[in-house]
């Protein structure tokens, strides 16, 4: 008996432990390093973002919201799959283009009348940054191979690509 309750307390003083350290790692996202390094890499250009709600920091600000009033970023367009652009398209139904309330930006819909962003919608952008978290289920289809099938062959556009941890 006396060594079960030793087993248990000392288990349960490495999973404290665990827990403890856990909770000190820090995960950094691509928007999270984007702005420690002030947007460097997006300077001078112009910006076009896929993403839906999970496009977000560590303080679950919205991506579109930190580049759209990052000083040195030039975010022109917004592109929405499923679910739109801020989540507020139920399941299933077609995501029209339409204006961003909260930024004035276009919002091409990447799940309506096509499935991918046409070369007319990419005209006015330099670079094309994807942040949608992939869920980590491989019954569906994930961010990273959702991707290709979002733009038109030949794409001569810079790419910015990152996904987040799966939670």
């Amino acid at each position: 008996m006396l060594m079960k309750r030793t087993i248990i307390a000392c288990l349960l003083c490495l999973l404290c432990g665990s827990m403890a350290q856990a909770q000190k790692i820090r995960i950094k996202t691509g928007i999270e390093v984007l702005k420690e390094q002030n947007f460097k890499c997006l300077e001078g250009k112009r910006v076009g973002l896929i993403t839906n709600p999970t496009g977000v920091d560590n303080k679950l600000k919205s991506t579109i919201d930190i580049l759209h009033e990052a000083p040195n970023v030039n975010l022109v367009a917004l592109y929405g799959p499923e679910h739109g652009v801020r989540g507020d398209v139920h399941a299933g139904d077609h995501v029209t283009d339409i204006k961003d309330p909260s930024t004035g930006l276009p919002v091409y819909s990447l799940y309506g009348k096509t499935r991918k962003a046409t070369p007319e919608m990419l005209k006015d952008i330099d670079v094309l940054v994807y942040d949608i978290q992939d869920i980590g289920c491989r019954s569906h289809i994930s961010a990273l191979w959702d991707l290709p099938w979002k733009l038109p062959p030949k794409t001569e556009k810079n790419l910015l690509y990152w996904t987040a941890p799966t939670p």
